[in-house]
């Protein structure tokens, strides 16, 4: 285990330090985000796995936060970071620019930012925006992004365009800068994956079977899912980046609602354990209520029963991942290698907006990544 600005590996995870260390630090600052009560759900179904909550009162986009890992510190860590993040982006946000993006010269088609409606380079680049500083992840630069990315709609001037669509994709926060930039860049890769698999009605999956996976902790995980009654179904995405992205799904009998979770790392067993541990949270979510943004209506509950799509020829886990290589490197080390490969996939760099102050030793960013999409609403199978 390597202190700093290096890797302490965790069972389902890579931070920068031990979590008993990382809590000492958070605990006092939970009342300046607002944060009144971290309260542990996993009681409240039969799988066991640790899932926790977050909670703020006067939040300005979701109240309650919720977080997993592998152990219950972990678990309620994962939870509070969430609840930060969403706090800095209801902060002001530093305003360097406003006019439109012919003039404000940002460096990269506007079009390749998520929008809501397909409106052409000409006319996004006529819209006037506020703009407010990032850094380029390769270059090191100063660069310019529209606010809005960051912005919800409700902190937005009313006579603003509701061009730009502010998604929580990129958003990460770490005890350190870069252990909060590597995290944020993986979700960035792993909804860009799902959203090409999406146009492409699943076909670039390749399904595992969830029994031979030989990891301790990933086996863990899957006993425990087979053992609560769970239909699990876990696929490798193919994608440009050459990263592990998973796709997990859970269904049982009990709840016969189908959940879904993703994952993508330079591991593949933390990607799987990622994506299956989300499917699991997703459940906990509906289960629990207590999410501001759940459906009224989970939508597949009284569904014919789901069965994995085949049930041979699933490839076996060793033989799936042998391709990927070890990562390499600290955090540092991997946040610039990930970087490059978005720039080389994309054709632009990725961006950081560094939402929390220097001097704060809890890090909060937002990474925009040009060209990349994510999906809107559920992953269907």
């Amino acid at each position: 285990m390597v202190r700093g600005d290096h890797l302490v590996e965790l069972p389902g995870t890579v931070r920068a330090r031990p979590p008993e260390e990382t809590w000492e630090v958070l605990a006092e600052r939970l009342p300046r985000y607002g944060i009144t009560r971290v309260a542990r759900l996993t009681g409240l179904d039969c799988i066991g796995l640790p899932v926790w909550t977050a909670i703020r009162p006067a939040s300005l986009t979701l109240t309650a936060s919720q977080g997993k890992g592998a152990t219950d510190l972990l678990a309620k860590l994962s939870a509070v970071m969430e609840a930060i993040e969403l706090w800095h982006v209801e902060q002001p946000l530093h305003v360097a620019a406003r006019g439109p993006a012919e003039d404000v010269h940002p460096g990269y088609p506007i079009s390749t930012l998520p929008v809501t409606s397909p409106f052409t380079e000409r006319a996004l680049s006529r819209m006037v925006w506020d703009w407010t500083p990032g850094t380029g992840l390769v270059s090191g630069k100063t660069v310019l992004l529209p606010a809005d990315l960051v912005r919800r709609r409700a902190q937005r001037p009313e006579w603003s365009p509701d061009v730009l669509r502010a998604t929580s994709t990129g958003l990460a926060c770490g005890i350190s800068r870069h252990e909060a930039l590597l995290h944020a860049l993986f979700e960035v890769v792993e909804r860009d994956v799902l959203y090409q698999d999406g146009q492409f009605d699943g076909r670039l999956r390749t399904l595992i079977d969830p029994g031979t996976v030989d990891d301790p902790y990933g086996r863990e995980v899957i006993d425990r899912l087979t053992a609560a009654g769970m239909t699990v179904e876990l696929a490798l995405v193919d994608g440009p980046y050459g990263l592990p992205v998973c796709l997990a799904y859970l269904w049982s009998e009990d709840y016969p609602a189908v959940f879904a979770g993703g994952g993508c790392h330079t591991s593949p067993v933390i990607a799987a354990t990622r994506a299956l541990t989300e499917a699991a949270q997703s459940r906990l979510a509906a289960i629990a209520g207590t999410r501001d943004d759940l459906a009224a209506d989970p939508g597949s509950v009284g569904a014919p029963p789901v069965h994995p799509a085949r049930g041979e020829g699933l490839v076996p886990w060793p033989q799936a991942t042998a391709c990927f290589p070890a990562a390499r490197g600290g955090l540092a080390d991997q946040v610039d290698q990930v970087a490059r490969l978005v720039d080389r996939v994309t054709g632009h760099e990725p961006m950081a907006l560094y939402l929390s102050d220097p001097a704060e030793p809890v890090h909060a960013v937002h990474v925009v990544c040009p060209g990349t999409r994510s999906r809107r609403g559920a992953m269907p199978r």
